[in-house]
């Protein structure tokens, strides 16, 4: 999702989900069965904000198929979690249009990572590395050679810039609220970290993964 400075002349309202019920049916009737891409509402909307599933739910907001598969995908598993429904505001600044994308809150590990949720997942990442640092004795510091290792350093520094991304939402939202992870990190958690970092599309995920094999077996190995 874009996580940019808080922008200035929108309606604060869209940031309440206590609020924002009439504002969100509004929209989505604009967008999804009008059909309508441009105009002052999308000027007035935020570049990302929470709804709860709840409002969406049976709320007759889509005329075509395709759009009703993806909302009720969405609100589904919004419930599932008890959580929310992003909605992600984007534009194609050529041809002057706007276009919704809408994604499951908060983010959990084993979701699949996408360009609307790599912040959430590289925030929950930055904070594995971190309780690697301050509780090296469990899977080994993660951060120890990074003096040395140059490499190593670029992507600790590449993984806090994409995790930082989510800071200018939390005076907004609680961070549960965007992304949910266990914090004394119990092994099951740290596998599917493991493993959504394995599966990331960006190329230096895997390199990142072989490392973190690497620190942990190691410390297997030195018997902690």
């Amino acid at each position: 999702m874009s996580h940019t400075q808080l922008p200035t002349g929108i309606n604060p309202d869209y940031y309440r989900t206590d609020k924002n019920q009439d504002l969100v049916l509004r929209l989505f009737r604009f967008y999804y069965r009008a059909h309508q891409n441009s105009g002052k509402l999308f000027d007035d909307l935020p570049d990302f904000f929470l709804v709860k599933p709840i409002v969406l739910k049976d709320a007759d907001l889509t005329t075509r198929a395709s759009d009703k598969l993806i909302l009720d995908d969405c609100i589904e598993r919004a419930q599932e979690r008890q959580g929310y429904v992003g909605v992600s505001k984007l534009k194609n600044p050529k041809l002057n249009y706007y276009w919704l994308e809408l994604t499951v809150q908060p983010y959990m590990l084993g979701d699949p990572v996408t360009e609307n949720n790599k912040s959430e997942f590289f925030f929950a990442l930055s904070n594995f590395i971190d309780y690697t640092k301050q509780h090296p004795k469990t899977y080994g510091d993660i951060t120890a050679e990074i003096d040395s290792d140059k490499d190593l350093a670029l992507m600790l520094k590449e993984i806090n810039k994409q995790g930082d991304k989510l800071l200018s939402l939390l005076p907004l939202y609680p961070a549960d609220a965007l992304v949910r992870f266990n914090p004394n990190w119990p092994i099951g958690e740290v596998n599917k970290l493991l493993m959504t970092l394995k599966d990331n599309d960006q190329s230096w995920c895997d390199v990142f993964f072989e490392y973190l094999i690497y620190v942990m077996s190691s410390k297997g190995k030195n018997g902690g």
